[in-house]
């Protein structure tokens, strides 16, 4: 599916709110309070001008609906510095490849504005389409960690990409 991703605005709180249930928050813990959900869209839209999450609604092409939010942020890997991606794609949307290619395109705009180091993600290990999106994309499988997130502990995949790395491109064979 041909998408695009539009910087978050007010108008995308409905994204949010659309993807809080149970069945697309299995593996996050489960849905957040109607109060939560609010004040992380706000953070969404002020991380623009802050340090805060850089979030982005994923656009279909042809009609620009919304289709779900990709993002990154801050976050330390081993011990270090490095930036952390996560997205959710709206029900109807799934199993279309809008997730891959919405990765693609945030990984591009990444490095697009002159972020480098390493972008990570961390899908539950249960998370099969999550961690089969990281391995489309071309995200790197480094191991698994144990995390605590909101009360719930999880066994996550780490995924990583180098975003100082060019992607290397295999030429078709003849």
């Amino acid at each position: 599916m041909n998408v695009r991703l539009r910087l978050w605005t007010d108008a995308d709180l409905p994204v949010l709110e659309a993807v809080n249930t149970h069945a697309m928050t299995v593996h996050l813990a489960g849905p957040e309070t109607a109060a939560r959900v609010r004040r992380r869209h706000e953070q969404y839209v002020r991380g623009w001008d802050t340090d805060q999450p850089r979030m982005f609604t994923v656009r279909r092409l042809q009609d620009d609906a919304a289709l779900g939010s990709i993002g990154w942020w801050q976050s330390q890997w081993k011990g270090a510095e490095c930036f952390e991606t996560g997205w959710a794609v709206l029900p109807e949307f799934q199993r279309m490849g809008v997730a891959t290619a919405a990765l693609g395109l945030m990984i591009e705009e990444a490095r697009h504005r002159g972020l480098s180091g390493i972008l990570m993600a961390c899908p539950n290990v249960d998370n099969v389409a999550s961690n089969a999106v990281c391995r489309k994309a071309g995200l790197a499988h480094r191991g698994t960690i144990v995390d605590d997130y909101r009360g719930v502990v999880m066994t996550l995949n780490a995924w990583v990409v180098d975003l100082g790395a060019r992607p290397q491109i295999t030429p078709p064979r003849p």
